[in-house]
């Protein structure tokens, strides 16, 4: 008799003891997976919201923040928004945050993809060459060689009234350098005179 008492006995100890150890996974799984981050965010606004399941209430926006208390499934906690997979909840007149997918949220949920920024574009120097201008340069007058058509003076300068450096003879020959205005600019005994081009030929 006593056998069977002891027999029964040990089964509702261990049926017990299942009973508790399941109610305690239960409970301490969805605490845990509560603080997982979401890679969404809700756009609503400010209200009253209602949890999900058990979640744990943190200080921070992490799972190494420390826990404030509870919210059991069922229970409603003041929202005041959401930042992608964390809400910021007030708890107790303390403010905290809450895993937001354990989270009864009315409102848009929005893809946390940012826009790509454009790169700001940068004018281009342009590519045209610039030609530099030619300067126009005269080519100087070869100088030849001239016979005088008759007795003419070789003045210092091109002027009747300038300085008589001396006469060139009918016939004489003497080097052009270049003309200019009717005047011709010589060689003359190593010097450099003028004499009316009309009186000289090139013949």
């Amino acid at each position: 008799m006593n056998n069977v008492m002891n027999r029964k006995s040990t089964k509702m100890v261990a049926a017990a003891g299942l009973a508790l150890t399941l109610a305690f996974t239960t409970v301490g799984a969805g605490t845990i997976n509560a603080d997982a981050a979401q890679t969404t965010k809700y756009v609503a606004k400010p209200q009253m919201v209602t949890a999900k399941s058990d979640v744990k209430v943190r200080a921070g926006e992490s799972t190494k923040s420390k826990v404030l208390g509870v919210l059991k499934k069922g229970e409603k906690v003041y929202f005041v928004k959401d930042d992608y997979g964390w809400s910021k909840v007030t708890y107790k007149g303390k403010t905290g945050y809450v895993g937001t997918r354990y989270l009864n949220i009315p409102g848009k949920q929005v893809d946390s993809k940012k826009a790509p920024v454009k790169k700001a574009t940068t004018a281009k120097a342009s590519t045209k060459k610039v030609t530099p201008t030619k300067k126009t340069t005269s080519k100087a007058q070869a100088s030849k060689t001239v016979t005088a058509k008759t007795a003419v003076n070789v003045r210092a300068s091109q002027s009747k009234t300038s300085k008589v450096l001396g006469v060139l003879k009918k016939g004489e020959k003497v080097t052009v350098v270049k003309e200019s205005r009717g005047w011709s600019q010589v060689t003359y005994k190593g010097k450099t005179g003028y004499v009316a081009t009309q009186f000289l030929s090139t013949k």
